[in-house]
């Protein structure tokens, strides 16, 4: 069972490799944070090595590639209501919900540029509610916590384990998809059958 610190940790490192590269994203890659993901998760696979003249550059072209523009098609779109909605069109109901989830917790997209089921934003929003109950168990307040976890275990439920095995299957399908992210998916895969199981025992 994974600590509630480090269930934050992997939350974070997720949503930092799915949401568009950034110079933070490498940092994080160079401090081993991936191995530390496979480690936590039991992924009995190391991630895969950067090249080292512009590892950035090496992954905005996988990232596109895979999630924003190929020819004939993104293979695995990382947007929640893609899978969720009939037509698998953008900003569905499923889509109103995950930002309904948001506004009960005060927080805003403003300036985000990516609808509310974006894959890293989710994460991100997880990454919110673990630490949320994180903090409430250090200061010895148990009920917050509990609540925060129930938080947790309606949104994974409801709106994210109902599409995140397919998108996963789809990514570590996807041919001449860049290998950090092919890995990635099966790290999310893995880690989210974790969450699953973790939030169904919850009281």
């Amino acid at each position: 069972m994974l600590h509630v610190s480090e269930r934050k940790q992997l939350y974070r490192f997720l949503a930092g490799l799915f949401a568009y590269p950034d110079p933070e994203l490498t940092a994080a890659l160079a401090r081993g944070e991936a191995a530390d993901a496979a480690r936590l998760t039991g992924l009995n696979e190391a991630p895969p090595t950067l090249s080292e003249d512009d590892p950035l550059a090496e992954l905005e072209a996988g990232f596109t590639d895979l999630f924003i523009n190929r020819l004939g098609g993104v293979p695995a779109p990382p947007y929640g209501s893609i899978y969720l909605e009939q037509a698998g069109i953008l900003m569905g109901a499923s889509t109103l919900k995950v930002l309904d989830a948001y506004r009960r917790e005060g927080l805003s997209l403003e300036g985000s540029g990516e609808p509310p089921d974006y894959l890293a934003t989710e994460l991100e929003f997880l990454y919110y509610l673990v630490g949320q109950e994180e903090e409430a168990l250090q200061q010895r307040q148990v009920e917050t916590a509990r609540e925060f976890s129930l938080k947790q275990r309606t949104f994974v439920s409801e709106l994210l384990t109902p599409w995140l095995p397919v998108f996963c299957r789809r990514l570590e399908a996807a041919p001449g998809g860049h290998p950090l992210y092919l890995w990635g998916g099966r790290l999310l895969r893995r880690f989210g059958e974790l969450e699953e199981n973790w939030l169904k025992r919850l009281p």
